[in-house]
């Protein structure tokens, strides 16, 4: 570095220290007239290897800014925001609370600012006392934490009327972004996304769109923030009353339920349904749990046939029949949906049963076409328990499987119970072959099973 160099940085920093504005044009002429040079001397301009940057920061971090040169030849480093100079060299001359420092390396250095906050937004430029002087500037914004509030905590709406629901944001840089999600512990508080934007509109309101709102603000912060809206729903009683059917035992009592969903809460009483279709009210243990209404018949006195759930409140009325029955059934299903085997399906059922299942009868269907109708003789019993597994392979990923099942014991067969539908998760081969495999055989034992099917298919 030359002479004239060394002169004109040392200017510049003392100017720039002034708030004056470095004019290196005269600067080097006065340099020039006090040191003549008897040989021209090639002044070299240092380039930069640092690249700009844009940053967006989040609020409470460390800002980290680069400066640096293919060779810094002695010239000198400083940094600025605006016209305001934060340091010289590895030295910082003004920023706020002592934030501010300089982490040095070669050919350059590190501005770092710590716990950044709304106020260090901005343009920060690295000057480099050269001649000409060359800059780069890196644009700096700050990211904010995110704050919204509901304009209603809860709100009460009619059956078939329109409600809005509305959040605004309180806090919050870059401008958040609003979405709104529900939950309902009648769907054991699984949560779904329901729109976006400040506002949401519920029209043509239904009893199942009750439930807790939540609206939630995120710009990318760490953190976001919600706040809810509780919407209830004035309606009449809506009654689930599951399969329908109750199998009677001789003993002990008999529980039938409904689960209702009513609001305000329902009145609801039981009758038995005679052969001619009127209902005589029946006595018995009452209580409630979590919107489903019990009665406890005396298994020694419960009559077969039809029982009827009535629920009333000041919105209206409904009904539902429950048969008990001395046939098999309720029929479970307790086989996945869907299995991991790309072709193979384990269906696996249980149906309820005082007296002996001589056998189950199993319909299968693909794509509601008829595939299998077969009938299965039970694996195993637990007292009135009666379990039995089907086996089927090569299904295909294209097609929806349903199976439906009913159950034969010594008072004729019981109604079909399903559809369950199923199929599997990866691609297989066309056809379906089905089998008959006892619960208790392992997975080596199915797999036997296959290749026999495979051998025998030869003959």
């Amino acid at each position: 570095m030359s002479l004239g160099q060394m002169s004109i940085a040392k200017l510049s920093v003392i100017y720039l220290l002034l708030g004056a504005t470095v004019n290196t044009e005269l600067a080097y002429d006065e340099i020039n007239e006090e040191s003549q040079e008897k040989e021209e001397v090639v002044e070299r301009v240092p380039i930069f290897t640092t690249e700009q940057h844009s940053k967006l920061i989040n609020q409470g971090d460390r800002i980290r800014l680069p400066c640096f040169v293919d060779k810094l030849d002695g010239f000198v480093v400083l940094w600025k925001r605006g016209e305001t100079i934060i340091s010289v060299e590895n030295r910082v001359i003004s920023f706020p609370d002592n934030r501010a420092k300089i982490e040095g390396e070669k050919n350059g250095n590190w501005l770092i600012i710590e716990s950044a906050r709304e106020q260090d937004e901005g343009t920060y430029t690295c000057h480099i006392t050269a001649f000409p002087p060359q800059e780069i500037s890196h644009r700096v914004r700050i990211r904010t934490r995110p704050e919204i509030s509901s304009v209603q905590d809860r709100v009460v709406v009619k059956e078939g009327d329109t409600v809005d629901l509305s959040c605004y944001i309180k806090a919050g840089y870059p401008y958040p972004e609003i979405t709104w999600t529900k939950s309902n512990p009648r769907d054991n508080f699984g949560v779904k996304s329901v729109g976006s934007g400040p506002d949401l509109m519920l029209q043509n309101v239904s009893y199942d769109m009750a439930g807790v709102y939540r609206c939630r603000a995120d710009n990318g912060y760490p953190v976001y923030s919600d706040d809810i809206v509780n919407v209830t729903v004035l309606h009449k009683p809506y009654i689930d009353k599951g399969d329908g059917f109750v199998h009677a035992h001789s003993k002990g009592s008999i529980p039938l339920s409904c689960r209702i969903s009513a609001y305000p809460k329902a009145k609801v009483h039981w009758s038995y349904v005679d052969h001619k279709g009127r209902g005589q009210e029946i006595s018995g243990e009452n209580w409630e749990e979590k919107s489903v209404y019990s009665v406890s018949l005396p298994a020694s006195e419960a009559k077969l046939g039809d029982y009827r759930c009535h629920a009333v409140n000041e919105f209206g009325s409904q009904q539902a029949t429950i048969k008990l029955s001395n046939l098999a059934g309720p029929i479970k299903f307790q086989s996945y949906q869907v299995e991991n085997s790309s072709s193979v399906y384990n269906l696996t059922w249980s149906g309820e049963s005082s007296a002996p299942v001589s056998q189950f009868h199993l319909i299968v269907t693909r794509d509601g076409s008829e595939l299998i109708n077969t009938p299965v003789i039970p694996s195993h019993n637990t007292e009135s328990n009666w379990t039995a597994w089907y086996i089927m392979t090569e299904l295909e990923p294209s097609h929806q499987y349903a199976a439906k099942i009913s159950a034969s014991n010594s008072h004729g067969q019981g109604p079909f119970f399903g559809p369950w539908k199923f199929g599997p998760e990866k691609s297989g081969n066309s056809g379906v072959e089905a089998v008959l495999i006892p619960s208790k055989y392992s997975a080596v034992m199915i797999n036997l099973v296959m290749i026999l099917n495979m051998l025998f298919s030869r003959f």
